[in-house]
């Protein structure tokens, strides 16, 4: 924290990548109640939080999987008309790249927060993918395609398919939890 009186902090090295942002060096605290509103705003702010604060954050999202996942997949399945429009007017890659960008911070909260963990790197060799039990075939391949061009169209196609095997696994899962919980409460009655 670089002062207590503004709640300003640095932006960790590994979330300072490509195409993601690379000017700015602090991020304040944010006075936002909305969770979507701050997902929108500032995708990794509980992620950097978690890395550059001295004080882990109150329950934080990946610890509430199930409701904070849903509410990003909801954030993404508002963006993508808007991108699938872009694309079928042809516009410019400048027009669909700040988009673009914010559907990949998605696609990568999901990821990351599905699994339970939050996200320590956007260096797609840092962030360890192989590593987490749900995932989509291939991701961290597709993502570094993705990230090579993030605006292009194959790769907005690239993360439509991998957001929809995302959530299919997520709710695959949560099904199953249910079921197991169920069985659980059954089984001691």
């Amino acid at each position: 924290m670089l002062d207590n009186h503004s709640a300003e902090y640095k932006v960790p090295e590994a979330f300072l990548v490509a195409p993601f942002s690379t000017k700015r060096t602090t991020f304040k605290m944010v006075d936002i109640v909305n969770f979507e509103d701050i997902i929108r705003k500032e995708p990794f702010y509980f992620d950097m939080l978690h890395l550059a604060s001295n004080q882990p954050c109150e329950d934080p999202p990946w610890k509430n999987s199930e409701v904070a996942v849903k509410a990003v997949i909801e954030q993404w399945k508002m963006l993508k008309p808007e991108l699938q429009t872009s694309y079928a007017k042809r516009k410019t890659n400048l027009q669909v790249e700040s988009a673009s960008i914010q559907s990949i911070s998605l696609f990568l909260l999901a990821l990351f927060w599905s699994n339970h963990t939050p996200i320590k790197s956007l260096h797609v060799k840092d962030m360890m993918v192989s590593e987490l039990n749900q995932k989509p075939v291939n991701c961290e391949e597709r993502l570094l395609f993705i990230l090579n061009k993030p605006s292009g169209y194959h790769s907005f196609i690239q993360l439509q398919q991998l957001f929809d095997e995302l959530e299919k696994n997520f709710y695959k899962t949560l099904a199953i939890q249910r079921l197991k919980q169920k069985k659980e409460i059954t089984a001691n009655e």
